[in-house]
């Protein structure tokens, strides 16, 4: 059976009609046989029809011939060309469409204009994510993800974090498990990787992990790092790249990756212990991983990471990051903060706050919801004092102004006291009279 639909007052009404259109013919068999008191599903069974259509056609006074259902104009038509123009600005939402089709006098429902929208959105998710996997040159870009599995360690299941970084180009792949994704084994993952390519792209694509990255606008594209691991990126010299919010296809290439390790490695496995389980995961990525045959570049990981490893940023010039973790003090009165047995100053409107305490190549940092307030070279010795003098500035003259106490200015009873009485010249003219008659009397 086959369904056509007719749109009448915004609403949908099925109509069903038969693959095969009865013809007259059979429409005269169909009566012939009845009137002979073949039943109904007999007739069905010799025609090669549905009983329902027997039945419908019965009841029918004479044989009638098909007609196509003819679709009337829906509510929707005359704003066609309007919604396809919005849909990109309003990000294909569906909800704001329907909100501002009100507006222009639309009357229909939410849902028929729901149902509209969708295939639209759909193809242009599709044809966006056409494009999303895009080819890089050697040494140019890597991708960086996490994936999470519950395995088996000793007699426990336990969950599993898994720190992947694969090469653009090559296709080459590293992985290795953590107890957790935080910012000691992020590091740990990326000098991990590092050591194991001997050497780094040129710039690192990511989701928006909050351990990188505190703000993403997408509007703007400005990005808004953690401190930590903005110096990270700096010490190693690389560019970090994020994906828009919501879109996380656009690292394709590291969620095939996470996939191929979940699906291939540690399909029907179990490990004696995490040590076990990183052990296990080299030999992997050495033996299966760099000498599968890549689907997508028909190469072995390997034998095209030759190629790439020139063109790597090189490992021999650059130390070790060392990660300091950060220490908490509560800002004094008097704007200083003490570390180590040593005082040091930040701005005074920050004093009474609490803040967090960065090492960084011989300085001190000082951040404040991770915006960095005060920076000072680290001292040696102890009971000492570090003073910026910036950091106090405006201070006295804040406190003078403070100090000097400014009367109401708009008091009407304090007008009323002050203000000098008016009089006529005579009644001064009377009161010395008064003033003379008093003395000549005494």
């Amino acid at each position: 059976m086959t369904s056509d639909l007719l749109i009448e007052d915004n609403e949908l009404r099925t109509i069903v009609s038969e693959d095969i259109m009865i013809t007259q013919d059979k429409y005269g068999a169909i009566v012939e046989l009845a009137g002979r008191g073949m039943a109904k599903k007999a007739i069905a069974r010799l025609l090669g029809i549905d009983i329902k259509t027997v039945r419908r056609h019965l009841r029918r006074a004479d044989w009638q011939s098909y007609q196509r259902c003819v679709i009337k104009k829906r509510l929707l038509d005359d704003y066609v060309d309007w919604i396809k123009g919005r849909l990109l600005e309003v990000n294909y939402n569906a909800s704001v469409i329907f909100q501002e089709l009100k507006l222009m006098g639309y009357s229909g429902c939410y849902e028929t204009v729901k149902e509209f929208v969708a295939p639209l959105r759909r193809a242009y998710q599709a044809e966006n994510e056409a494009f999303v996997r895009f080819e890089t040159a050697p040494g140019e870009q890597s991708q960086v993800d996490w994936g999470s599995v519950f395995v088996w360690l000793g007699e426990k299941r336990e969950k599993v974090h898994i720190f992947t970084l694969v090469l653009g180009y090559s296709r080459r792949l590293f992985a290795k498990g953590y107890i957790d994704e935080k910012t000691t084994h992020l590091l740990a993952g990326h000098e991990a990787a590092f050591q194991w390519f001997e050497g780094y792209t040129k710039e690192i694509l990511y989701d928006n992990p909050k351990t990188m990255v505190l703000r993403h606008d997408v509007a703007t594209g400005e990005v808004l790092l953690n401190n930590t691991f903005k110096d990270f990126c700096s010490h190693y010299q690389f560019k970090p790249r994020f994906c828009k919010p919501y879109r996380a296809q656009t690292k394709g290439k590291i969620e095939a990756s996470v996939k191929y390790v979940k699906r291939n490695f540690l399909a029907g496995r179990r490990f004696k212990s995490l040590a076990h389980f990183n052990q296990e995961l080299e030999k992997w990525l050495l033996t299966i991983a760099d000498e599968r045959i890549h689907g997508t570049t028909h190469e072995k990981p390997n034998v095209r990471f030759l190629e790439e490893k020139s063109y790597l940023l090189s490992l021999t010039e650059v130390k070790p990051y060392c990660l300091i973790p950060a220490v908490q003090r509560k800002v004094s009165q008097d704007a200083m903060v003490n570390f180590n047995s040593n005082r040091y100053s930040v701005p005074w409107i920050y004093s009474r706050k609490r803040v967090d305490i960065h090492l960084r190549e011989g300085n001190i940092l000082i951040l404040l919801e991770d915006k960095e307030i005060a920076k000072h070279k680290l001292i040696e010795g102890k009971h000492q004092c570090v003073v910026n003098k910036e950091h106090f500035a405006g201070l006295f003259k804040a406190s003078y102004s403070k100090g000097i106490p400014t009367p109401p200015q708009h008091d009407p009873r304090w007008w009323d006291e002050v203000t000098v009485m008016v009089r006529e010249l005579n009644y001064y003219e009377q009161a010395a009279q008064v003033e003379r008659g008093l003395k000549s009397w005494q």
